[in-house]
């Protein structure tokens, strides 16, 4: 792919108020969620949403993306973004999502590029502030698949491309895709704010509990409960603090924590065995990434 294949066309001169209010809305909305968070629970959801999304893809373009291919893709943007060009903030964060639109409408379905769009809004979020690591764009178009190919003109598996007899792009159906596109951005953050709260996190905690298999045969004591959730909320403790939290005898707290090491739940950095962090293994994530 070459640098003119994905530069972000001009925006149209007359954007929708309700537009430009939800591009607003959406920056408030991922500063609050990334304020919701400890760095070390940022981290490890990041990667956790780095694997699911790669699925996402599947589902939205029924192929896999070579992993190269994205990575080249995520290269470009970083090194020729051309939104800096761009000074206002939510019509920045604008023609980003309108991306998307004009690669699949230019280049063939069969060369990935809709994965590869995807990607490089996300760089271009990441550049404007706007967390993508936390939430995921990828798995809202996956849940209204249907949706996002109809608004890229796609139906039945078959791209309406007529570039080459002369096609246009219409300022209407790039502003339709754009808000589309941003309802998915809003239901996403939503979605994780809610799911990242104190009180969902807590029930999320308790579910488990009492319903995860691997947890009752390792014999994890409902009694870690409370230390485990003030480790997800605090991102990290000193082992003495989460031995505490247990509130049982030091000796069964600590043969309970080794349980959870085991399980990896709980990690402990090789430079500092006394300081525990969240691991959060796929089948324990919080919050459930998979498509609802």
């Amino acid at each position: 792919m070459t640098a003119d294949q994905w530069l972000i066309l001009p925006l149209p001169d007359l954007i929708p108020p309700s537009i430009l209010s939800k591009a607003d809305v959406l920056v408030t909305k991922t500063a609050f969620l990334a304020g919701l968070l400890a760095p070390e629970i940022a981290a490890c959801l990041s990667r956790q949403l780095k694997v699911s999304d790669a699925e996402y893809s599947r589902i939205i373009d029924g192929h896999n993306t070579e992993l190269e291919v994205l990575e080249d893709a995520t290269n470009l943007a970083s090194t020729q973004s051309t939104l800096g060009e761009i000074t206002e903030l939510r019509r920045r964060l604008i023609a980003a999502l309108a991306h998307p639109y004009h690669l699949v409408q230019t280049q063939p379905l069969s060369d990935g590029n809709g994965a590869v769009a995807r990607q490089i809004v996300h760089t271009h979020f990441a550049q404007i502030g706007l967390h993508p690591q936390l939430w995921s764009l990828s798995r809202g178009i996956a849940r209204r698949q249907e949706e996002y190919h109809a608004a890229l003109g796609i139906t039945g598996g078959t791209q309406e491309r007529q570039l080459a007899s002369g096609f246009q792009r219409t300022d209407k159906a790039s502003l339709t895709f754009i808000e589309f596109m941003l309802d998915v951005c809003h239901e996403e953050v939503d979605y994780m704010t809610t799911a990242l709260s104190r009180h969902q996190l807590r029930e999320s905690v308790a579910h488990a509990y009492r319903t995860n298999s691997r947890l009752t045969e390792a014999g994890v004591s409902l009694k870690t409960m409370a230390a485990l959730l003030a480790l997800l909320i605090q991102g990290a403790l000193p082992r003495s603090e989460f031995v505490t939290f247990t509130g049982l005898p030091p000796e069964i707290a600590s043969d309970q924590l080794n349980r959870l090491l085991n399980l990896g739940i709980v990690v402990s950095p090789p430079s500092n065995l006394q300081r525990l962090e969240v691991g959060l293994p796929a089948w324990f994530a919080l919050p459930d990434c998979h498509l609802a």
